[in-house]
Formats: C-alpha cells, sequence, structure tokens
C-alpha cells in the first residue's frame, strides 16, 4: 500500500510550532502538545504505522520541513517492525526533509526490526544550510530473538543523505545486508546483534 505524509513546522508566536500535518493510512503521526519541561521549545513527532509494522509491499513516503530557528524530533511509539516478504515484494520507507537556517532536527527512532525473509528498503534525505543543525540515529537489530530469528531476513538497505544548498553533497551512506548464496547474513554478522550510526551536523 502506498502511504504519503507531510510535516511542517514554523515559529508561530515565538515558538516551534506545526502549521501543516496530513499522513494518509497506514501513516499516522501523533503530535503531543507537551514533551518535557515548558521552557523547552521542541515539536515532537511520533510517526507511526497502523498495525504495529510495515507489511510486505507498503510504500511509505514522508516529507519534513523546519523553519528557520525551528527545533523538531522525529522518533517512534516502538521498533519499526517489517513483516514477511510475499515473494519478491520489498517493503520501502522515503523521507526527504528540509532543515532551515538555525534549525534543528532530532531523527532518534527505535530499531528496525526485520522478520524471516523481509525485504526492506529506505531512504532519507537531508537538505540543510549552512548554519542548520542535524542529529540522525539509524539503527537495525539482529530480528526477533524471541522467536528464534537472529539475521533471518533477505534484504535490508538504508541509504542517508545530506545535502547543503544547491544540492552539494555533504554526507552520502549506505548500508546494505542482503542474503546471498555463499555465506548468510548471520554467518557474515557473527555474534553482532545491532548495527547503529549516528551523525551529528552542525554546533
Amino acid at each position: 500500500m502506498k502511504s504519503d505524509g507531510k510535516v511542517v513546522v514554523e515559529k508561530v508566536g515565538g515558538r516551534s510550532t506545526v502549521t501543516r500535518c496530513f499522513s494518509k493510512y497506514p501513516l499516522k503521526f501523533i503530535i503531543p502538545n507537551k514533551v518535557g519541561p515548558s521552557k523547552t521549545d521542541a515539536v515532537w513527532i511520533y510517526s507511526l504505522t497502523y498495525g504495529g509494522g510495515i507489511v510486505s509491499g507498503d510504500s511509505i513516503s514522508c516529507e519534513l520541513t523546519i523553519g528557520d530557528g525551528c527545533a523538531t524530533v522525529l522518533t517512534t511509539q516502538a521498533s519499526t517492525k517489517v513483516y514477511k516478504s510475499m515473494g519478491s515484494k520489498c517493503s520501502e520507507q522515503a523521507l526527504e526533509a528540509r532543515i532551515g537556517s538555525d534549525a534543528i532536527l532530532a531523527i532518534v527512532p527505535d530499531p528496525v526490526t526485520c522478520f524471516s525473509t523481509a525485504r526492506y528498503s529506505q531512504k532519507q534525505v537531508f537538505r540543510v544550510v549552512s548554519d542548520s543543525n542535524l542529529v540522525i540515529v539509524d539503527w537495525i537489530t539482529s530480528g526477533r530473538h524471541e522467536s528464534g530469528e537472529r539475521w533471518d531476513f533477505d534484504l535490508y538497505k538504508s541509504t542517508n543523505r545530506i545535502l547543503l544548498e544547491g544540492d552539494l553533497p555533504l554526507f552520502l551512506d549506505t548500508v546494505l545486508l542482503e542474503r546471498g548464496s555463499i555465506a548468510s547474513i548471520a554467518e557474515r554478522m557473527q555474534d553482532y546483534q545491532v548495527i547503529a550510526m549516528v551523525v551529528l551536523f552542525g554546533e
């Protein structure tokens, strides 16, 4: 199923405020009125999908615009579960974010957890200016330990790009784990249970 979402954060009355929010099933945004101390000027956005995960063939696209001087946190309520694939169908997520001058965006989700045979690909593109601030946490677990699954999925691909004004590439990275004919993902990962990347940009 194809799903789209869009959130715009702007300064209203001197505070970071969501001025536009749209999402299409199965994607949903929860934006609580208060998170943390009242003096903290930050919008918190919780992204979730109905059913608690991403079904084979789902394609979810999200667009964020963070206005000048605004602070925003994008997170989740639980790990992003990627369910078993049906045939060769791949579950996909795409995020494109624009971060304004003296603004900060923190992407701090729970980890991705791929079920056995799952196929998942995500792409995140961040467009910044010279004095933007950005925090990216991108991580994946080995799977459902309680079910005896460890690196038992077929495909995981995560691409992150940070582009400066005029599409100047500042950071380009891709993590690719794919079941091969010679060695399984579990054999290659040995005793590791998590892959995590943290990117910090700005002051």
